[in-house]
């Protein structure tokens, strides 16, 4: 059917729908194609014998008077009709002390298959609605280990047919993982980002249990759950991180390094955390284009095409006490020399002199650097509205070389930084910043804490005040070679400490057991008494790496014993103790599944695969996929319209099911698409949907965006080439301009008939525009449902003329 027909049939369906009979008095009567109406006719005159044995009169005279106003319309039309005839009569009256008979007939646009005729409170209309289903329908499925959604999409209407639970536990189904959406994780760039902003694909760092090292790994897929949650805190280093009881963690224990859940841990139990990530970046290319209006008389300026190190110490320098207005930066700082420094700095890098002066009302220097250029570099690279508590360090320095992001570090630390007596620390009112700064140190191999004060004491604020402090020999010394002070008076303060501080500390714990160390020892013959580390022999204390060295390490004279126990030595991981794990809120979570089965959340490693519960689930999993199939053969095995099966979810279930689920072989050989899709809800079924367009060119909903997207593109880029809003298509369609009429299906009835018939007068396509996707309310909003493409370009006015 064309679509006049078929807009002819809707609104003849939508009329008949509402009306609503009392008794059984709405008469429908359906004659097949080519059948005599004669015939009808005759068989309807018996059929008013038999009516008058009604019991009710009002339902009688309803019933007589229908048929006998549907036998004199057969006697006036041809004796056959090509499609057939649907005839309907009957009371349409909603007064119950009126009556109101009336007779609706329609030849349909396809052949009528049945012959009927019935007595109802409705009027039979299926018959003709099956005529508006589409020729070809999809099965959908989307499906992980915890549940799956069995849908259908026909035409551009996604449809839920049922919902399936497994009873696996969704700790599998989540991977693990579960964690809250704030949760810090570095991407193999060496971009921060918070675990909410992840995304499939995305590589990620994570650890190598086998080579001891850190290395990326992909996200396979992620998820959204509720959760209640803990936050767990460890000692030296002090590392904070929130999760669900269900999430699963490395634990050193007494037989080595095993997966455990959170509700299995205990306030004194050992986490895992790498010592250094490694990342061989090169430093980032600068994609920026000043805004200018005039060049003349701007100062000129050198932009830094890369980051560099001398760049990045200015970018953390400003991160801490610079500000940016339009036409210039300024920097705020207490010591001459330090100022000083970075005005030199500033010259080096951008070729431009500064103002340097002191301040007195205000017992400060300041060093304003005029020029546009540069502050709509800074206010690019610095995009937070409040530097202060929304700052962070910018991608493209994360995602740079090591010795620029410490030099950004330390920009940093010569605006917040100070060196106390047993530590080099800093303290800001910005918990994102302090955690990825945390989290930047450890690709330099700097430990550093977090702890957080409640500010009581500064009357000005009464934010929380996070500090951040480096204190262990090995991190200080680090942090001088590669990080350091510009200021003198901190390089000497720096290295005091560092010449006063001992070997002995709690940071940079050995991963291994102390039993092991020692089952190792005795089966080389030698006595651990000579060692004296009595109490990590038997796991009454932990030992830094430092002590081990110089402890056991160095009084080994074996080369084979020594290599192996410098395995524990050289290992990347370190052990870090739990101090605290109290209850927080039921709040939303995020879950991610690895490649490698972990990655490094807030400087720890943490597990995304339990083993544990592997064995115990699978036969549960399998179980439920049998369901599945066959409650799918039960739906869509004798559909008779069904063209293809989608199925969605997440990698690798979805492949689990088809290998595993037993699904019979015709329906099998009927998946046409298989999709990664984070979610097995109704959702799912309509992300599955958009995910499968490739598969769907020639389905209904994906032809209509297209449709739509030329309108757009038209209207956009060839306004003349396009007419909305009825009045000038209207105009268009009278002048034989119009070569694509495109109608939203809640345009009024009576103005679609119009403009269809005048288009098909001049031969244009029409396109009907449905009210099911984004694109068609778009269309809606701006056309005010019609619109149209042009053959060619008219004015109305020269026509006047």
């Amino acid at each position: 059917m064309d679509e006049l027909q078929k807009l002819e049939l809707e609104e003849f369906l939508e009329k008949l729908k509402v009306f609503k009979g009392r008794h059984t008095e709405m008469v429908s009567v359906l004659i097949p194609a080519d059948y005599n109406t004669n015939l009808v006719a005759k068989q309807l005159e018996e059929e008013k014998g038999t009516a008058t044995n009604i019991k009710s009169t009002a339902t009688r005279k309803n019933v007589v008077d229908a048929l006998e106003r549907v036998v004199r319309l057969l006697k006036t039309l041809p004796i056959k009709f090509k499609n057939g005839l649907a005839v309907y009569c009957g009371n349409v009256s909603q007064n119950e002390s009126q009556d109101d008979v009336q007779i609706f007939y329609i030849e349909p646009p396809q052949p009528l298959k049945v012959r009927l005729y019935r007595c109802d409170k409705d009027f039979v209309l299926e018959p003709l609605e099956e005529m508006l289903d589409v020729d070809e329908v999809y099965g959908l499925l989307t499906i992980d280990r915890n549940e799956a959604t069995i849908g259908v999409l026909e035409g551009k209407r996604v449809k839920k047919l049922d919902h399936m639970t497994s009873g696996v536990p969704s700790k599998v189904r989540a991977g693990g993982q579960c964690l809250h959406p704030d949760t810090l994780i570095m991407t193999d760039d060496g971009d921060i980002i918070k675990i909410k902003d992840s995304h499939n694909p995305l590589l990620v760092q994570s650890e190598n249990f086998n080579s001891e090292t850190s290395e990326k790994t992909p996200v396979i897929v992620k998820w959204e759950n509720k959760k209640q949650l803990f936050k767990i805190v460890t000692c030296y280093p002090k590392v904070e991180i929130k999760s669900s009881g269900q999430h699963t963690f490395f634990v050193r224990t007494i037989n080595g390094i095993e997966e455990k859940m959170l509700s299995e841990i205990n306030v004194g139990d050992y986490l895992v955390m790498p010592e250094k990530i490694n990342i061989n970046n090169e430093d980032q290319k600068i994609s920026f284009v000043p805004k200018v209006e005039r060049l003349v008389n701007l100062k000129k300026v050198i932009v830094p095409e890369y980051i560099d190190s001398d760049f990045s110490r200015i970018l953390g320098y400003y991160l801490g006490d610079g500000s940016h207005e339009t036409d210039r930066i300024t920097f705020f700082e207490q010591r001459e020399e330090v100022a000083k420094y970075y005005q030199n700095l500033i010259r080096k890098s951008f070729g431009i002199d500064s103002d340097l002066r002191f301040r007195e009302s205000k017992n400060y220097w300041q060093l304003r650097v005029y020029s546009r250029v540069l502050s709509q570099l800074f206010k690019e690279l610095f995009n937070a509205e409040e530097k202060t508590l929304g700052g962070k360090i910018p991608s493209l320095v994360l995602r740079s070389s090591e010795k620029s992001l410490a030099s950004f570090i330390g920009g940093f630390f010569d605006a917040e930084g100070y060196v106390s007596k047993g530590r080099i620390a800093l303290g800001i009112n910005n918990e994102l910043l302090a955690k990825q700064l945390q989290f930047s140190l450890l690709r330099m191999g700097i430990i550093s804490s977090i702890s957080e004060y409640d500010n009581r004491r500064n009357p000005y604020s009464d934010k929380i005040r996070y500090t951040l402090s480096i204190d262990d020999l090995e991190s200080l010394k680090k942090f001088d070679k590669l990080i350091g002070f510009c200021s003198v008076e901190k390089q000497n303060k720096s290295r005091e400490l560092i010449d006063g501080r001992s070997n002995r500390n709690k940071v940079r714990q050995l991963v291994v057991n102390g039993t092991e160390v020692a089952r190792i020892i005795r089966n080389s013959g030698l006595n651990t008494h000579d060692f004296h580390c009595g109490y990590f022999f038997c796991n009454k204390r932990q030992i830094s790496k430092d002590v081990f060295k110089k402890r056991i390490l160095d009084k080994i004279v074996d080369d084979s014993l020594r290599k192996r126990l410098e395995l524990f030595y050289n290992s990347n991981l370190i052990a870090v103790k739990i101090s605290k794990i109290e209850p927080v809120n039921l709040e939303n979570t995020i879950d991610i599944e690895t490649k490698n089965h972990n990655f490094i959340a807030n400087g720890l490693v943490v597990h995304n695969s339990s083993q544990r519960f592997h064995r115990i689930t699978e036969g549960l999993a399998k179980e439920f996929f049998r369901r599945v199939s066959e409650r799918m053969k039960e739906i869509f095995f004798d559909m008779p319209k069904l063209k293809g099966i989608l199925v969605g979810g997440p990698i690798p279930t979805k492949e689990e099911f088809l290998a595993e689920g037993q699904l019979v072989t015709k329906l099998k050989e009927k998946v046409i698409g298989v999709k990664d899709i984070g979610y097995v809800d109704t959702q799912g079924l309509k992300m599955l949907v958009e995910a499968s367009q490739d598969v769907l060119a020639e389905q209904e909903i994906t032809k209509e965006k297209k449709l739509l997207e030329r309108f757009f593109n038209t209207l956009g880029k060839y306004h003349d080439m396009a007419a909305y809003k009825e009045d000038k298509v209207r105009e268009a369609l009278q002048f034989g301009a119009v070569k694509e009429l495109f109608i939203s299906k809640n345009f009024e009835k009576a103005k679609q008939k119009e403009l269809v018939k005048l288009a098909e007068d001049i031969g244009s396509e029409i396109h009907f525009i449905s009210d099911e996707t984004v694109e068609s309310d778009q269309f809606d909003n701006i056309t005010g449902g019609v619109g149209a493409i042009l053959r060619f370009q008219y004015h109305s006015d020269l026509h006047e003329k």
